[in-house]
C-alpha cells in the first residue's frame, strides 16, 4: 500500500507525458520481493524458509486505494500461498497521515481459514524521524470464533546523507494467540527501484517445541523491487 509521488521542482519545463502522469486520477504500482523468512507479526509463516512475494496497488488522487498481495507459505491446511486483498482510504490531518482499511486474508485450497480484518494506522514525520501506530481487529466471523486484536508501533530514522533507514517496530496481539508480543529492529538501503533490508525479528512465542520454533528470534533478509 505504498505510493511514491515524485516532486519536480526547479524545472523550467515539464514533458507532456510527465504532466499527464501527475494528473492521472488513478495510479498503478507493483512490487516483487524475495525474503529469507516470511514473518508476520513476529511468527514465521514460511517455516523459516525463503518466500517469494509480490503485489499490485491502485491509488487515487482522492485517497481511495485497493490492492492485492501474495506470498508463498508453508503448508497451512492444504494452502501453500497466502493471498491478501485490501481496500481503504488515506488522508492527511494536521501533518499526520491516516489510513483506514478492510483486509481479506485468503488461503487457496484450504477450508475454513479465510478471514476479514479491519485496520487503522497513523504516521507522522519530523525531519528524518517517522513514527507510526497501528491497530487491527478481526471480529468474530465464520472462521473466527474469538475476536483478534493487534496494536503496534513503529519508528524509522533516515540517516542523513545516506540511503539507509534504521527501523524498529513492535506489537501486541491477543485472540488468535494468548498475549503475544513481537518486535524487530533493522535497517534498509534503497537504490533506484530496489530496497534491501536486514532485520532481527523475535517474539515471546518462541520455544523448544516445533511450534515455538516459528516464533524464535532470527535474522531476516529481503530484497524488494517497486515499479
Amino acid at each position: 500500500m505504498k505510493t511514491i509521488l515524485p516532486l519536480l521542482a526547479g524545472l523550467a519545463t515539464v514533458s507532456g507525458a510527465t504532466a499527464a502522469a501527475a494528473e492521472a486520477p488513478v495510479e498503478l504500482s507493483a512490487n516483487a520481493a524475495i525474503v529469507s523468512d516470511y514473518r508476520f507479526r513476529g511468527l514465521s509463516l514460511s517455516d523459516r524458509d525463503p518466500a517469494l512475494q509480490g503485489g499490485v496497488d491502485l491509488t487515487s488522487r482522492i485517497g481511495l486505494f485497493a490492492g492485492s498481495w501474495a506470498s508463498t507459505i508453508a503448508d497451512y491446511e492444504g494452502a501453500d500461498v497466502e493471498l491478501y486483498l485490501y481496500g481503504g482510504y488515506t488522508a492527511a490531518l494536521a501533518g499526520t497521515d491516516l489510513t483506514f482499511a478492510a483486509n481479506l486474508y485468503l488461503y487457496p485450497e484450504a477450508k475454513g481459514v479465510n478471514y476479514v480484518e479491519l485496520s487503522a494506522a497513523a504516521e507522522r514525520t519530523w525531519g528524518a524521524v517517522t513514527l507510526g501506530v497501528e491497530a487491527a481487529l478481526a471480529p468474530r466471523q465464520a472462521n473466527v470464533d474469538k475476536a483478534n486484536h493487534y496494536l503496534g508501533g513503529s519508528a524509522a530514522f533516515a540517516i542523513p546523507g545516506t540511503a539507509i533507514t534504521a527501523k524498529a517496530r513492535g506489537g501486541y496481539e491477543h485472540g488468535f494467540y494468548d498475549r503475544k508480543w513481537d518486535w524487530e529492529i533493522g535497517a534498509s538501503y534503497s537504490r533506484s527501484i530496489f530496497t534491501a533490508s536486514l532485520s532481527y525479528v523475535d517474539s515471546n512465542y518462541g520455544g523448544a517445541d516445533e511450534e515455538g520454533r516459528l516464533g524464535r528470534g532470527g535474522i531476516v533478509a529481503s530484497l524488494l523491487a517497486e515499479f
